[in-house]
C-alpha cells in the first residue's frame, strides 16, 4: 500500500498524529480555500469529478480489488437535501476495499504537514470530503434516527509510542487548552467497547513481544448536541447559514458491517478531559483509555457561501464562541462510563478541574460574542448558564 508516499515531496513528509493550539486554527485556515474552491466551482462538478477519478487511479494499484460502489461514487452527482437514497460515497467508505484503498490512504494525507502546498490533491481530497458531506447530510434529513446524535461512542486504535507520547502531553496542559483535531479526516467509532477493543484495535491479535512498543488505546467519546438556545441565538443572526449534525453519524443502517454498530466522526474537534489507564475483564495488563468530548454541530455547508467575506467570517467566530460555551458541564451531571468508584471520582476530579481551567476560556468566549456583536447581556447570560461567573 502506498499510504503517504503520494504526499511527501521525497515520501517523508512529517505526519501529525493531530493537530492542536494554534495549529488546528492555521492547518484549517489552509483546507477551507480548498473548499470554498471546490464549493465556488460546484457548476463544473464533471471537471472535479474528473480530476478525482484521475487522484484516485493514482491511490490504487491497478491489480487490487476495486469496491463495487467506487464506479457508483464516479458516476454520480451528489445533490444538497436530496431524497433519491443515492448514498455510494458512506458506503464506499464502509466497504474493506473502499476504505483500505481510498479512505485510509486521504485521512493519513489530511495528517501530513505539506498536503496545503500540494494544491491539486488537496483540492480532489477535499471534493471527497464534500461529496461524504452531502451523504451524511441527506442521510441525518431521510433517517430520523441518525439526525442530531448524541451519546458515547468508542474508537480503539493501536498507537507507537512516540503517537501515545503526543497524547500524554497534550494532557499536561490546563484542560481549556485541550483541543485537538484532524481537519477534515474521517474516524470510525462504536456504540460497543468490544467492537472497538477487538474490531478496531485488534487487541487479541498483538502478541506479548510487541505489546512494549503498540499500545491499545481506547478513546470513550461523549457526543454532546449543541443546546438549542445557542442554535437560537446563531440563527437569529445568521438565518440562511445551515447547521447541521454530521459531526456524529450512526451509518450502521447502510453500512457492509452492521454488526459494528458505527457511528462515523466527520472532521471532529476533541476536547481531552484525561487520559489514564484502565484494567479491562478479561485482560492482564492495563490499557490507556482517554476521555473526549466533542460537540456535534457543523455549519460545513453551502449556505456559508452566501454570506459576504466579512459576515461569513463573523458567523464562524460567533460559531466557534457558541459552541466554546456549550462544551463545559458541570462533573455532578457527567455520565459515569464505567461502574468503579474510583474512576467515578476521578472522572468528577477532572470535571472539576475542567470547570476551573474553563473560566478563563469561557471569559474569553463571551469578550468574543461581545467584539462580534453579539450583545454583553447574551454574552454575560451564556457563562451564566454553564455555571462559571467571570
Amino acid at each position: 500500500m502506498q499510504y503517504l508516499c503520494k504526499f511527501g515531496r521525497d515520501g517523508s513528509s512529517r505526519s501529525q498524529t493531530f493537530y492542536s493550539g494554534r495549529n488546528v486554527s492555521t492547518r484549517m485556515e489552509s483546507v477551507r480555500q480548498a473548499i470554498i474552491y471546490v464549493r465556488e466551482n460546484w457548476r463544473h462538478y464533471p471537471s472535479l469529478m474528473t480530476d478525482l477519478r484521475s487522484y484516485i487511479q493514482e491511490l490504487t494499484n491497478e491489480d487490487a480489488e476495486i469496491s463495487p460502489h467506487l464506479p457508483a461514487v464516479l458516476s454520480s452527482y451528489k445533490v444538497w437535501n436530496s431524497h433519491d437514497g443515492n448514498l455510494s460515497v458512506i458506503r464506499l467508505y464502509t466497504s474493506q476495499a473502499g476504505y483500505d484503498q481510498i479512505f485510509r490512504i486521504i485521512n493519513q494525507a489530511f495528517r501530513t504537514d505539506d498536503l496545503t502546498e500540494q494544491e491539486k490533491r488537496l483540492r480532489c481530497a477535499v471534493f471527497l470530503i464534500e461529496l461524504l458531506n452531502v451523504d451524511l447530510f441527506n442521510y441525518t434529513l431521510r433517517e430520523g434516527r441518525s439526525h442530531n446524535f448524541q451519546g458515547t461512542v468508542y474508537r480503539g486504535v493501536i498507537f507507537s509510542e512516540d503517537q501515545l507520547q503526543d497524547f500524554k502531553n497534550l494532557a499536561t496542559l490546563p484542560v481549556a487548552e485541550r483541543y485537538w483535531a484532524v481537519p477534515l479526516a474521517m474516524m470510525s467509532a462504536s456504540t460497543d467497547k468490544e467492537v472497538a477493543l477487538r474490531g478496531f484495535a485488534g487487541i487479541d491479535a498483538i502478541t506479548s513481544d510487541a505489546i512494549s512498543t503498540r499500545h491499545p488505546f481506547l478513546w470513550r467519546i461523549h457526543v454532546l448536541e449543541l443546546k438549542p438556545k445557542y442554535m437560537r441565538i446563531y440563527h437569529d443572526r445568521f438565518p440562511s447559514s445551515v447547521v447541521s449534525t454530521i459531526c456524529a453519524v450512526p451509518i450502521r443502517e447502510v453500512s457492509e458491517f452492521a454488526g459494528e454498530d458505527e457511528v462515523l466522526l466527520r472532521g471532529p474537534f476533541f476536547q481531552l478531559i484525561c487520559l489514564r489507564e484502565e484494567l479491562f475483564e478479561g485482560r492482564e495488563t492495563p490499557i490507556h483509555v482517554m476521555e473526549l468530548v466533542m460537540i456535534n454541530a457543523n455549519r460545513d455547508h453551502p449556505s456559508t457561501m452566501e454570506l459576504s467575506p466579512e459576515e461569513g467570517e463573523k458567523a464562524r467566530q460567533w460559531f466557534a464562541c457558541l459552541v466554546g460555551c456549550g462544551e463545559p458541564r458541570s462533573a455532578n451531571n457527567w455520565p459515569r462510563s464505567t461502574g468503579s468508584q474510583t474512576t467515578s471520582n476521578n472522572m468528577k476530579g477532572s470535571f472539576v478541574a475542567s470547570k476551573l481551567s474553563s473560566r478563563a476560556s469561557l471569559t474569553n468566549n463571551r469578550r468574543c460574542l461581545v467584539k462580534h456583536s453579539i450583545g454583553k447581556s447574551i454574552g454575560a447570560r451564556l457563562v451564566t448558564d454553564v455555571g462559571i461567573h467571570a
